[in-house]
């Protein structure tokens, strides 16, 4: 028996130690990537055509390609290892294979207490399916590719669980990679109403589905108060005063982005159903326009960016809501600096709402104590507006021009003094 002990206690500081040797050999102090992500409006205008290229062209059961510069899978790599991991990624793309580079800070994984770098390499083979994962590093540790396998195949095993992750897996059917483009090839199932209820249901996880509702119904309650155009200063502060009160003994930042996403849906006039089919049966806030200085589409700019900043990040704010700007002035209604001014402040709003916690605390109770219009959208009267892009060009020079510079630094300071910021 004693004999049996000491081997069992052998094995388990063998193990230890080979988990200390695989850690010391996986972690590094510095990033092997590091870069900056930077996004243009050139960006978002690619990745809408290939939004719109399968909206407009692409029909339920087709076999259909997307094709992806290189240039973009890079970009957009990089953007989600910043977005969601805080760190850096590089794709690069030859003939039948793509490598992979990520760089993640360590604080921000499963081993928060150690410092360092987990620096990730690995290759995706082109196959007659879906690529497959080849000559995996992570630091100094190689994985076997037969190991990889295994892992691969219990990930897309685990991940299949999930409708929304399912329906992509079943959707795909190959993934071609040259040097020139990934091309990839889905059959579209269309949108079946079981499955699409199930994988929009999916997405929004059910504490947050309480709190949706719950700013729904307050909001409903108080529309049915107001007529029928009221002032955006007027629908924040009491959704923010309850969001101040829940958040002492629940998640503030949470409770933050559920106002913003309720009054965004109910500003845009867009119903929740088309996020949540539960929705269906909630309380229905009154039609209203809503507006920011007697104007309906300043009130839309700024809650747009304050979601996009509040859900995703405040560079994709800034991008889309310039990309918007520069597209009108080339057939809408023309370039606005007003409508930048506007996004700048969403922006600000969103970005202010999840920061942290003392900042999310800070602006409920700044909201929460009463807003004017002013405080939510700088002086704009003498912003130039509605210029179609020949006269934006003429007078501004293009957004890397001085001219331009200076006038966004114009709104930039008029944003950082609003009153909802202090």
């Amino acid at each position: 028996m004693r004999k049996l002990s000491l081997i069992f206690i052998g094995c388990f500081f063998a193990i230890l130690l080979a988990l200390v040797v695989m850690l010391s050999l996986a972690i590094e102090e510095s990033p092997r990537v590091d870069r900056v992500v930077v996004l243009t409006p050139e960006d978002v205008a690619r990745a809408k055509r290939i939004v719109d290229a399968h909206r407009y062209l692409v029909r339920p059961g087709m076999l259909a390609v997307a094709r992806i510069a290189p240039a973009d899978a890079d970009l957009a790599a990089n953007y989600l290892a910043h977005r969601f991991g805080k760190g850096s990624a590089r794709v690069t793309v030859v003939d039948h294979r793509a490598t992979i580079n990520l760089s993640l800070p360590v604080a921000l994984t499963p081993l928060a207490a150690t410092n360092g770098y987990l620096n990730l390499k690995a290759t995706l083979a082109e196959t007659g399916s879906l690529p497959r994962l080849r000559s995996v590093h992570i630091g100094k540790l190689s994985l076997p590719d037969p190991l990889t396998d295994i892992i691969a195949f219990q990930l897309e095993h685990w991940l299949r669980r999930s409708p929304e992750y399912r329906a992509g897996f079943d959707a795909l059917r190959q993934v071609k990679i040259s040097r020139n483009e990934l091309a990839v090839v889905y059959r579209w199932t269309g949108g079946f109403p079981r499955f699409s209820r199930e994988v929009k249901s999916s997405i929004i996880g059910e504490m947050e589905r309480e709190r949706l509702l719950h700013y729904q119904a307050l909001l409903a309650a108080h529309t049915r108060q107001n007529g029928t155009t009221v002032s955006l200063a007027k629908i924040l502060p009491p959704l923010m005063r309850e969001a101040a009160g829940r958040s002492v003994t629940g998640d503030v930042l949470a409770e933050n982005r559920a106002v913003i996403l309720i009054a965004s849906f109910h500003v845009l006039g867009i119903s929740l159903e088309r996020i949540l089919p539960d929705a269906a049966s909630w309380p229905r806030s009154m039609p209203q326009q809503v507006t920011v200085d007697g104007r309906d589409d300043f009130a839309k700019h700024f809650m747009v960016s304050a979601a996009i900043a509040a859900y995703a990040d405040t560079a994709l704010s800034d991008v889309i809501g310039l990309y918007k700007e520069i597209e009108d002035s080339r057939g809408g209604s023309g370039f606005s600096f007003n409508d930048i001014a506007a996004d700048r402040a969403g922006t600000k709003f969103g970005e202010k709402a999840v920061a942290s916690e003392d900042s999310a605390q800070a602006l409920q109770r700044r909201v929460a104590s009463g807003l004017e219009d002013g405080d939510l959208m700088p002086i704009w009267s003498d912003l130039p507006e509605f210029m179609p892009e020949a006269e934006f060009k003429q007078r501004f020079g293009g957004i890397d021009a001085p001219a331009y510079r200076a006038m966004m630094q114009k709104i930039e300071q008029r944003v950082a003094a609003l009153g909802v910021l202090h």
